[in-house]
């Protein structure tokens, strides 16, 4: 990854941006991706739309990243100014036990961490129960009820941790989720350009409410405003090789083995085998992800569009989801720019994905 791209990832990365509040990171985005569009809106939802113009009556081909994130939203202030939360997203109640949180409120970000009554203070039964979200909240420091609402009111959202630990053999660990593929439709975007020449036209969404949204509204918005020839989500997927995963219940997708193409019942079969056959003929390693009726991304969104649209989702190998130290292989998401680039580079005018 060249040293611009991995200063756009890392501050891509720790801008803040739950579901519904994602101002911080769209802005990063825009600034990046807009040197290389022909064309940038931002629709009613707040996702925002870079687009390469192809040739006249050639395939328009929509990529999406969600750029939303889980996080927490406060619900309560009690006397004592200690902020009591509900979850955006699908947040593990283990991973925000003593984390330190970014509050967004309204004069501003400030930090909080999550409390938790401690051991030593719980009854015997108590220690063995799993955490609820409802047996923590979050303490800015504050001595009252008032002083919390002036920076935390109800309907402050809050993200938890938010940093990039640079590891052994140039894997990182952060909350990547999916600022990884908004990150990635942009580098499409940027190297399309300086391949020149473009046939099909091409679509970067960086769409919002992903995480919170039962039928995925950012991406389904895009989806119908466009109505692409066929769309590709870019999201993550579980790496299965950790200590206790199962491959013969998750298959086997590893780190450090490239990009992650899904197969299976809500996939396009033609652009399956499409994309498989540019990345083989580019030399690139790519793995298939089986999927029994829907995605869990955007992609889902994007197949119900209107008449349907041709879909399939393209991921990297993630481990430890939805946690702050969310960890992937550089390599493996420089593969994923690098397959989407040998596929789109080689669409003709006469692409069709119908059955």
């Amino acid at each position: 990854m060249r040293a611009e791209s991995l200063e756009f990832f890392k501050n891509l990365i720790t801008a803040p941006g739950p579901s519904g509040f994602e101002e911080l990171p769209r802005k990063v985005w825009r600034e990046y991706v807009g040197q290389y569009a022909d064309a940038m809106v931002t629709d009613a939802n707040g996702s925002e739309i870079a687009t390469l113009k192809g040739h006249e009556g050639a395939p328009s081909i929509l990529l999406m990243g969600h750029i939303d994130q889980i996080g927490l939203i406060v619900r309560y202030v009690d006397e004592h100014g200690y902020l009591h939360f509900s979850p955006i997203g699908g947040v593990d109640p283990d991973t925000a036990i003593s984390q330190v949180v970014r509050v967004l409120g309204p004069r501003g970000e400030i930090p909080g961490v999550v409390g938790k009554l401690a051991i030593h203070l719980q009854d015997k039964d108590d220690r063995e129960k799993k955490v609820k979200l409802d047996d923590l909240w979050v303490d800015i420091g504050a001595t009252s009820k008032a002083e919390a609402e002036l920076y935390a009111p109800v309907g402050t959202p809050m993200v938890i941790g938010g940093g990039v630990v640079e590891l052994l053999n140039g894997r990182i660990a952060a909350r990547m989720d999916n600022r990884f593929g908004a990150y990635v439709i942009a580098e499409v975007m940027r190297q399309l350009v300086e391949l020149g020449d473009l046939i099909p036209t091409v679509h970067a969404a960086a769409t919002v409410q992903e995480e919170s949204s039962r039928w995925f509204a950012g991406a389904a918005a895009v989806a119908w405003r466009l109505e692409p020839t066929a769309a590709i989500a870019v999201d993550v997927t579980h790496a299965i090789d950790i200590p206790g995963a199962n491959k013969k219940k998750h298959g086997e997708v590893a780190m450090g083995n490239g990009a992650v193409l899904s197969v299976g019942v809500s996939s396009n079969n033609r652009l399956v085998n499409e994309i498989s056959q540019c990345c083989a003929s580019a030399g690139l390693r790519i793995q298939l992800n089986h999927e029994t009726g829907y995605h869990g991304t955007d992609a889902d969104a994007m197949g119900w569009s209107r008449n349907g649209v041709p879909t399939v989702s393209l991921g990297v190998p993630m481990r430890y989801m939805h946690n702050t130290v969310e960890m992937a292989d550089l390599a493996d998401i420089d593969s994923v720019v690098e397959a989407l680039v040998a596929y789109i580079s080689r669409v003709q005018t006469s692409a069709s994905y119908l059955p």
